[in-house]
């Protein structure tokens, strides 16, 4: 598998991941788990998942170097927006667990504190490609050194985040071409390509050798 295809890869994960975890929980201890002994185990496997889900995201970040930032953007902005339903969900039961607070106050505790370290860690991993879009941007000089840094740490912030991988991705999308600017020269001018008048052919024109020359 080449890291294009490995990339693609990652991204599906890191996209399910939340809900592969739920499935995992739910699931054997819905249908599978008799005796209790998977429900008392939850801890453990919730703190394996944390740990692979991190290293995924820091193997992303690694075969990320080189590669296409409206590729890593675009990565960055699916993952973010999928994730949106689960945190809806999340939050739908712990309003619905203030229902059950008033008998088990213990439990609703338990349950908020879950639910918030299963944010947590969403937004830690999710982080980690939208990181690498950045890294890429300012790599390619798509992005000043000062915007990878707020668009770095936004990217790990709780809603901002999601803004932040929008902006990011439109900003992969600018086209920048090789233009004449006023008074510079050649130089680089996001939309502006270089091209003859009309009726004009690479020659000596107004402009000097180059440019301008009638047919």
């Amino acid at each position: 598998m080449n890291t294009k295809h490995s990339l693609t890869a990652l991204t599906v994960f890191e996209a399910a991941q939340p809900y592969l975890f739920w499935l995992l929980v739910m699931f054997p201890e819905m249908n599978l788990d008799e005796d209790g002994r998977f429900l008392d185990a939850i801890p453990w496997v919730s703190v394996c998942w944390v740990v692979a889900t991190v290293i995924v995201g820091g193997v992303y970040v690694w075969l990320s170097r080189g590669g296409e930032f409206r590729t890593l953007a675009r990565n960055a902005m699916i993952i973010k927006l999928v994730h949106i339903p689960y945190y809806l969900l999340v939050f739908a039961l712990a309003v619905v667990s203030i229902v059950f607070s008033l008998k088990i106050p213990f439990i609703t505790l338990t349950l908020w504190g879950f639910y918030f370290i299963a944010d947590a860690t969403l937004i830690v991993t999710s982080g980690l490609y939208e990181l690498a879009a950045v890294i890429a941007g300012v790599r390619c000089n798509r992005m000043t050194g000062g915007q990878g840094v707020v668009f770095a740490i936004a990217g790990f912030l709780f809603c901002v985040d999601v803004v932040i991988a929008v902006v990011t991705y439109v900003k992969s999308r600018e086209v920048v071409t090789v233009g004449v600017g006023p008074g510079n020269g050649v130089g680089v001018v996001p939309g502006v390509g270089i091209s003859a008048m009309p009726g004009t052919v690479p020659g000596q024109g107004p402009f000097g050798q180059g440019w301008g020359q009638r047919r």
